[in-house]
């Protein structure tokens, strides 16, 4: 089962989260698991809740479990919200 995700774009003010490529480019369905990777390592309080409100909470959960992006910080905290029912890697 695919995941639920709203429609729509990231907000302009989350450019500042995507200095390395084309924003304008960027597709929540084509680029799902990099939106979530950039916003979980280098968002704020807005773009977190922004995440929360756009993609399915199994969605995210599965980045944190499966990217080799994330920072270890960003992957033990986000590990603890879950409540540990991340697999260790």
């Amino acid at each position: 089962m695919k995941a639920q995700m709203k429609s729509g774009s990231i907000p302009g003010p989350f450019i500042k989260y995507f200095w390395d490529c084309d924003f304008h480019k960027l597709n929540l369905r084509e680029h799902d698991f990099f939106i979530i990777e950039r916003i979980l390592n280098f968002g704020n309080m807005d773009s977190i809740k922004w995440l929360f409100s756009t993609f399915d909470r199994a969605k995210i959960n599965a980045v944190v479990a499966k990217s080799r992006n994330l920072n270890k910080k960003t992957v033990n905290y986000w590990r603890t919200v879950f409540d540990d029912s991340i697999s260790a890697s």
